[in-house]
């Protein structure tokens, strides 16, 4: 470093010059990002006509009074059961002819079926998503993750910039520090009837500082989609295991599948719900000869603000009984984080509550770039006026 170089200009320079060259990735992640953080309210919405129970009076069908219905056409592979009463259960199924194309082409069990909202009361099947909003909001998750080059092209790019903004958030922290503490105000407040420049400035500067916190979750968890080596070290960092699990699949007694029938879809539903004892969305997915159980996942809904965490449970399908739990409050707290890292990047680990905060600051960033940009060209403008009185002087 040559003298009088401060690490504080080393700061300023990392800032702007990363900054400059990451700009248009940054800037498009971040919108694609403020898009998508409501994806499931968006999709909500134009599925809003065939998604809800017109008539909530009487009692609901049973899963088994569902699956038999439903099974005179299609085969059903999963039920999810939203928290919302009004809301129409969502049934992943399939007809006979698309299982014996799927089956022919080798794709995986998961891909066969569609998903279509069924009414829980007299099992009529009201709709399927909207195709179009699924294919859109796809897209602006593929430009967030890949810029829609390509998983070997756009992803790398996307994951050094991401890094690169971590490293921009934190030199831009050290910049927004104050030299003396009655200078803290200016960095916590906008300047009152300011000129464009001193507003965009501020809009940079006081804007940066309250979205930083939520900037650094997103940027930290980013690359964790971008690089194996990424996903290996976090995952070594919370939990000390060297390879990133999802869970190992429960063993069933072959014994026991082979026995017969005691007990309901139902029942086993009620006693996962009572298992789980809290307000949430429930997905059931039936048995399979390679997964010969009834796997139940429930993911906590219980209020505006409540940590979202998901529980899973597994029942042997013949009788009942708890095979395996996999409970969010039994794991240590790094495999606690490691399974909120995808809640954490995209806003909703605590429900409504912060995906309002991640949409403010992810919509905040992505204005960042472009009032950094201005500070930097108004400097130039400033350093060449200056430039130009001192040339005038000198004559």
């Amino acid at each position: 470093m040559k003298k009088g170089y401060s690490f504080k200009q080393l700061c300023a320079d990392l800032h702007l010059w990363l900054g400059v060259a990451t700009s248009i990735v940054l800037v498009i992640v971040c919108f694609t990002g403020t898009v998508y953080t409501y994806e499931a309210e968006i999709k909500a919405y134009y599925d809003r006509h065939v998604s809800s129970v017109e008539n909530t009076e009487g009692d609901k069908q049973s899963v088994d009074e569902l699956i038999q219905t439903l099974s005179s056409e299609k085969k059903v592979f999963s039920i999810n059961i939203p928290a919302d009463e009004e809301k129409a259960y969502v049934i992943n199924m399939a007809t006979p002819e698309q299982i014996k194309e799927a089956q022919n082409s080798k794709k995986k069990r998961r891909g066969i079926g569609k998903y279509y909202y069924v009414d829980q009361y007299n099992a009529d099947v009201l709709g399927t998503p909207n195709e179009k909003v699924k294919k859109v909001m796809m897209g602006f998750m593929m430009v967030h993750r890949h810029l829609g080059l390509g998983w070997d092209i756009g992803r790398p790019i996307v994951g050094w910039s991401t890094i690169i903004f971590i490293i921009i958030s934190l030199t831009g922290l050290v910049l927004w520090l104050p030299k003396k503490v009655k200078q803290l105000k200016a960095g916590l407040t906008f300047k009152k009837n300011a000129g464009w420049k001193r507003i965009n400035y501020d809009l940079h500067n006081v804007l940066g500082f309250y979205s930083l916190i939520i900037l650094l979750l997103m940027g930290i968890t980013g690359p964790f989609w971008s690089f194996d080596w990424y996903r290996t070290g976090l995952n070594k960092a919370l939990t000390g295991e060297e390879k990133f699990s999802r869970g190992e699949r429960p063993k069933v007694d072959p014994a026991s599948a082979k026995q017969t029938k005691s007990v309901t879809y139902q029942e086993i539903l009620d006693n996962a719900n009572a298992y789980l004892d809290y307000k949430g969305d429930v997905s059931m997915t039936l048995p399979s000869k390679k997964s010969p159980y009834v796997a139940i996942r429930k993911t906590n809904k219980a209020s505006f603000f409540s940590l979202q965490y998901t529980d899973q449970v597994y029942y042997n399908a013949q009788n009942g009984e708890l095979i395996k739990a996999e409970l969010f409050k039994d794991k240590p707290l790094g495999k606690q984080l490691m399974s909120l890292v995808k809640a954490i990047h995209l806003g909703y680990v605590f429900n409504g509550f912060s995906k309002l905060l991640y949409f403010i600051s992810c919509l905040i960033a992505t204005t960042l770039p472009v009032t950094g940009l201005i500070i930097w060209i108004n400097k130039l403008k400033k350093k060449k006026q200056r430039k130009k009185k001192k040339a005038a002087l000198a004559v």
